[in-house]
């Protein structure tokens, strides 16, 4: 296959992939697979007088669906006017979509140095209540702790350092920064937040496997893969609030205008999956590569990675963690893909290899936890 040709399938590839983490069922419809209704209506024949109304019926009902059909795309058009301006609106996204803390960087900072110690940790994890309570009960779990115990609880941040070491508590405090991140609600993609915590974890633990190959910091490539798609989580949910924003003020103006056929549809519109997997393919990196801005980290730098990716440098001219990424972010999709039987094992070939991802990297990659992260216990 040329390289053109791999290309075009890559494309395609990430395309499915992208449907999937909105249903599975939508990916599945998207490829021409869909149930089909194969029962036939039993009884008589119809009459001349029913089939002439049945015909005049359908020929109405397509002049409205096309009718219809106008309608959805003259409002996208309008609402992709409006999701490009709230992309560049950066008060918006973090009072709106994301609340960082001013604790947060700092964490990922201390996870990301060497020199970290206990002493640096604690006063983070203690000032954010909600992560001081989940970092005490984790602890006080499996891995880190059997289940019928009978030791004393750990409940001093201080102590729950020593007791797991200092490497696990930074991986476990990024991914339970990282489900925090996580979308509340995501209806009527009831599959997304399940599907972005499966892929981000995945992801993540896949390049902390590639960092030695790299010469990378597992905590920085652990970092960048957990939160690399943070900003299709934030464009999921600024989309979802913009549909009924953008609906409403085209439907009063519309109203104004004395076209009340046109308001009638807009009333009805639904949001439309297809819609949805172009805004998350146009605008997630550029609202990942905003996050990474907005956090200034000293550290934990991924921001000039985020960059590579969101202008598609391609791998042969792109910086190790970058590469390490395409190739983390690849072979999980791919993992995901091939779990929902959906990539053909031709498609799977020229999507690897469009990631330069040989024997040796599959071989690497085959011996990771997709699903857990890994600790030392």
């Amino acid at each position: 296959m040329s390289s053109p040709n791999i290309s075009k399938v890559a494309a395609f590839v990430q395309s499915r992939f992208v449907d999937l983490t909105l249903s599975r069922d939508f990916a599945f419809s998207r490829l021409g697979i869909e149930k089909s209704d194969t029962g036939q209506a039993g009884g008589r024949s119809l009459l001349d007088v029913e089939t002439k109304a049945a015909e005049q019926k359908q020929k109405k009902q397509a002049t409205e669906q096309e009718f219809r059909v106008y309608v959805n795309e003259y409002f996208h058009e309008q609402l992709f006017d409006y999701i490009e301006q709230r992309t560049k609106d950066t008060d918006y996204i973090f009072s709106e979509l994301l609340t960082i803390e001013p604790e947060i960087p700092k964490i990922f900072d201390a996870c990301a140095a060497p020199a970290t110690g206990v002493k640096q940790l604690v006063p983070l994890i203690e000032a954010l209540p909600w992560l001081k309570a989940i970092f005490l009960h984790r602890i006080n779990k499996s891995p880190f702790r059997e289940e019928k115990s009978t030791k004393p609880t750990v409940e001093k941040v201080d102590l729950g350092i020593r007791y797991i070491g200092i490497e696990n508590t930074k991986f476990l405090l990024m991914s339970e920064i990282g489900k925090r991140w996580l979308p509340h609600s995501t209806e009527p993609f009831s599959d997304f937040k399940n599907s972005a915590w499966l892929y981000s974890i995945a992801t993540a633990n896949c390049m902390r496997a590639l960092a030695p190959l790299y010469k990378l910091s597992p905590e920085v490539a652990f970092f960048f893969g957990l939160f690399h798609a943070v900003g299709g989580n934030l464009m999921l949910r600024m989309y979802l609030r913009a549909f009924n924003t953008v609906r409403v003020e085209q439907m009063k103006e519309t109203s104004k205008a004395g076209r009340k056929d046109i308001e009638k549809v807009l009333d009805t519109l639904e949001v439309d999956p297809s819609f949805v997997s172009q805004a998350l393919l146009t605008y997630s990196w550029r609202l990942t590569c905003t996050v990474f801005e907005k956090m200034g980290l000293k550290f934990a730098v991924v921001a000039p990675f985020a960059e590579e990716a969101l202008h598609k440098t391609p791998i042969t001219e792109a910086s190790p963690m970058t590469q390490a990424l395409y190739q983390a972010k690849s072979f999980a999709q791919y993992k995901m893909l091939q779990k929902n039987r959906l990539i053909e094992l031709d498609e799977a070939k020229a999507f690897l290899t469009h990631s330069r991802i040989n024997n040796t990297i599959i071989g690497e990659l085959n011996k990771v936890n997709l699903t857990k992260i890994k600790f030392s216990v």
